[in-house]
């Protein structure tokens, strides 16, 4: 059942996804360290924060176990791909980074959509 509580949660979590590739991409591809640490640290940080607590409360109002392996999956490779992009930011991004940011993010991505669960 949808209700508008859920909707406003969809929303934000939206927005926080998009927050946090947003950032990271700006991160990725700033030329200074310090344009990167900006990045990085202020708007991806932020968008990943608002994305997991948007997540989090999607399976409270949906009575999903927050133990479902998609669910794992997703907090696992988000969490690598925020370590990547840190990683990035202090050292300089090369292509490896975003190589592996982007795998990261498919992964997440391939979670999220095909949902395999423990035991199915």
């Amino acid at each position: 059942m949808e209700t508008p509580a859920v909707h406003l949660v969809l929303l934000a979590k939206f927005a926080g996804v998009m927050l946090f590739i947003a950032g990271s991409g700006a991160s990725l591809l700033a030329k200074t360290r310090e344009e990167r640490r900006r990045a990085t640290h202020q708007i991806a940080s932020t968008g990943l924060f608002i994305a997991w607590c948007g997540g989090f409360a999607l399976a409270t109002l949906s009575a999903i176990p927050l133990t479902e392996l998609w669910i794992l999956l997703g907090l696992g490779l988000s969490l690598a791909a925020h370590v990547v992009v840190v990683t990035a930011a202090e050292r300089g991004a090369g292509r490896g980074h975003v190589i592996a940011f982007a795998a990261l993010i498919l992964g997440i991505l391939a979670a999220m959509i095909f949902r395999p669960v423990f035991g199915a």
